[in-house]
């Protein structure tokens, strides 16, 4: 089983880029205020419409993607590929927007920049005890990098169930943060220890990334740029 990972930067918008937009998405596009932040979620979408279009051998503009959230219905969900088997996720931080695709399997990517951020306080409500105890003896100048590879880590994790922070992280307990990642011991009903696989990813010392994927085997990760199918769809 495969497993491919695409990176990309935040684009500008293009008419091209805008028009693969689906009304749903225009209104979310429109409701963001930064323009970083339109930058991330277009960049988001006319990447998860380029891969599939060329995996499916369609036009970018046919895939149609659906965004409902499973709890309320509404369009923040985990993108769905409408009439396909593959699966999806996406996420973005900084100056990276990251895709990650299966066939069939149940995936999560999560990319973070490390930043300012209380991580001690944070880490009291996200790790689980054992967790803590290994985070509290991490050195001072490691913390925040640390902190974020287990962020990654669980988001990861999290995104793969398709229902996001409704999964409690502190109920996961994952190896320590400069060890392979692995899920030791999970109190949630939707992650299985003996079928929950991880890889980190490596977007340079400013960020952490990892995917994860529900399936009985480990898959092959492949990372690709996608600034070329970016241009392509602009």
């Amino acid at each position: 089983m495969r497993c491919d990972v695409w990176w990309a930067h935040p684009t500008p918008a293009t008419p091209s880029l805008l028009d693969l937009l689906d009304d749903v998405e225009r209104g979310r596009y429109e409701g963001y205020r930064r323009d970083v932040d339109k930058q991330r979620f277009l960049t988001g979408r006319a990447l998860i419409r380029g891969v599939v279009a060329a995996e499916l051998g369609i036009a970018p503009a046919d895939v149609a993607l659906d965004s409902s959230c499973f709890d309320c219905g509404k369009p923040h969900g985990k993108p769905t590929v409408v009439g396909s088997t593959l699966e999806v996720s996406i996420s973005h931080s900084g100056d990276w927007v990251a895709l990650a695709m299966t066939e069939g399997a149940p995936v999560g990517v999560d990319v973070e920049e490390i930043r300012d951020a209380e991580v001690d306080g944070l880490a009291g409500i996200c790790f689980s005890p054992e967790e803590l105890t290994r985070f509290d003896a991490v050195p001072e100048a490691d913390r925040r990098g640390a902190f974020f590879t287990y962020w990654a880590r669980k988001e990861a994790v999290i995104k793969a169930t398709g229902k996001g922070m409704t999964v409690v992280m502190s109920k996961l307990t994952l190896t320590a943060h400069d060890e392979q990642p692995r899920v030791l011991d999970s109190q949630a009903s939707d992650v299985d220890t003996g079928t929950t696989r991880m890889a980190d990813l490596d977007r340079g010392p400013s960020y952490r990334a990892c995917v994860a994927v529900f399936a009985d085997t480990a898959p092959k990760v492949t990372e690709h740029e996608a600034a070329e199918l970016i241009a392509s769809l602009g």
